[in-house]
């Protein structure tokens, strides 16, 4: 696992998340802001991910047949976190949606050293057997 503040490798030690409800918010003066990337095996994303994405598949699966729906999940039949990761946009849209903040409760520790607050998810993808995600943040 790699952490990228402005292209440059960070410890996941400066690294913190805004877990509010202002998440994606930036209309405060005087905020520097950063763009950040974090980079990870398909594997390390399963492994943290797989709980909650087969939780919330299955609960959105419910809500979609009882209202007759049709939801990010249904563009992969409501598959594995596997199929998710094989499917660019579904991928994008079920990690920024429903599972970026709970990975990032996983990675980031609550520490006082942290910098750099993640406050947006704006682009996921897998590439070569590796899962970026990336965004801006904003110092503390």
């Amino acid at each position: 696992m790699k952490f990228y503040i402005n292209d440059k490798e960070v410890d996941v030690t400066l690294l913190s998340f805004n877990a509010g409800l202002n998440y994606g918010r930036f209309n405060y003066e005087g905020l520097v802001i950063d763009n950040y990337v974090i980079s990870l095996t398909e594997m390390e994303f399963i492994e943290i991910v797989e709980q909650e994405y087969n939780r919330v598949r299955d609960e959105i699966k419910l809500d979609d047949e009882s209202q007759n729906e049709t939801s990010e999940f249904s563009v992969i039949q409501y598959g594995s976190v596997e199929r998710l990761i094989s499917s660019k946009q579904a991928l994008q849209d079920v990690t920024i949606s429903y599972l970026d903040r709970f990975l990032f409760g996983d990675l980031f520790p609550q520490v006082e050293s942290a910098i750099y607050v993640i406050n947006s998810t704006e682009m996921v993808s897998a590439v070569n057997g590796m899962i970026e995600i990336s965004g801006r943040t904003f110092r503390k």
